[in-house]
């Protein structure tokens, strides 16, 4: 079978990461050949990370270009979709101000679209289904399900297929170990975005210094300019560049992972926490909607908060409490069995159809 992923791969973020591990995850653990479609053209950072036999295609839409590769496919997943064009028929016709080339969608034998951001531009795929007759949803967490399943808009495609699936960690990605460290180290990896780091960490660092000065480090990986200026004054707070240090070197070095994000920002389904509880990290996050609610279960592999006092205590609390901290690293890592890469795709490929001779 031929199993594509298409994608607009503009950046190197979640999204376009997730492609990526999926088409890996699909040349490893399925006899199947994976392909990388991109609507323009792949960064050498996503390009670095695909798998050998993966075969990639840039630009899919250039006039007279890899068009017809579409045709060839058994079944495609396509993600990016919160780029609200792509699940529409204007989109795949050519007259969106993306791309000018017509597609014949009846010639498609399957398309799946993948929401991992929002799940709002579902409710036009009626349209598509009007010319392909196979076309199923995947959302990134329970929240999306609901909507489709309750609110009005989505009437018209209620009926499709549809699951929720985790994005695939590739587990030799990360490394259960942690180096040896007198102090509790906390941190979190991201891309430098306001939303990814919440305006009150300087209050919450120092709240948790006050206690424990002397038995912590922060390390954060990837913090917005704003917020770096207000904690590289504090002694034991390092800020490291966006992915200066590799996942796994650096979350060897981290104990507590802490997904304070801003209180506004509802994380569909953070791969850095995903990473972090393969790690063996507790995870301290939001409580909000979406994907913290479903990664994080509260008291178990870490805990759900609802401000800068209620972080402060349940960190205090890990601190104070070195076996409570072990316990919930060990359970994060055994809830994270279920987001492997291969658990993933064996997932996905049985929602699909496509599951035969799979590993």
């Amino acid at each position: 079978m031929n199993i594509a992923v298409f994608t607009k791969t503009e950046m190197c973020g979640g999204s376009e990461i997730r492609g990526v591990e999926l088409c890996n995850a699909i040349a490893r653990h399925t006899p199947h050949q994976a392909y990388l479609l991109s609507e323009r053209g792949i960064p050498r950072q996503l390009q670095e990370r695909l798998d050998a036999a993966v075969k990639s295609l840039s630009n899919v839409f250039v006039e007279g270009g890899n068009t017809p590769i579409l045709y060839e496919m058994d079944s495609i997943v396509v993600i990016n979709t919160d780029s609200k064009q792509f699940t529409t028929i204007d989109y795949w016709q050519g007259r969106s101000k993306r791309h000018q080339c017509w597609v014949d969608l009846g010639r498609i034998r399957q398309l799946t679209f993948l929401f991992n951001f929002i799940v709002s531009p579902a409710q036009h795929l009626w349209q598509i289904e009007e010319l392909c007759k196979d076309v199923r949803i995947i959302v990134a967490n329970m929240r999306f399900l609901n909507e489709i399943a309750t609110d009005d808009r989505y009437i018209r495609v209620r009926h499709l297929p549809r699951m929720m699936l985790e994005s695939p960690i590739d587990p030799t990605t990360v490394c259960t170990e942690k180096n040896a460290s007198a102090c509790v180290r906390i941190g979190k990896h991201s891309h430098a975005v306001d939303g990814k780091f919440n305006e009150e960490h300087f209050q919450l660092i120092e709240r948790v210094n006050t206690r424990h000065r002397q038995a912590i480090e922060w390390d954060f990986m990837g913090v917005p300019q704003a917020r770096e200026h207000e904690l590289v004054s504090i002694p034991n707070v390092t800020c490291r560049s966006v992915f200066s240090l590799p996942v796994l070197e650096y979350l060897k070095g981290v104990h507590i992972f802490l997904f304070f994000i801003s209180w506004k920002r509802q994380e569909p389904w953070a791969r850095s926490i995903a990473e972090a509880m393969m790690s063996g990290c507790p995870i301290l996050a939001t409580d909000t909607d979406g994907g913290n609610r479903v990664q994080v279960l509260h008291g178990s592999n870490g805990y759900l908060c609802r401000s800068v006092n209620e972080f402060a205590d349940r960190l205090c609390e890990l601190i104070e409490n070195p076996a409570r901290l072990a316990m919930m690293g060990r359970n994060s890592r055994i809830y994270s069995r279920t987001f492997t890469s291969e658990e993933v795709i064996r997932r996905l490929l049985n929602f699909l159809g496509q599951c035969d001779g799979c590993i």
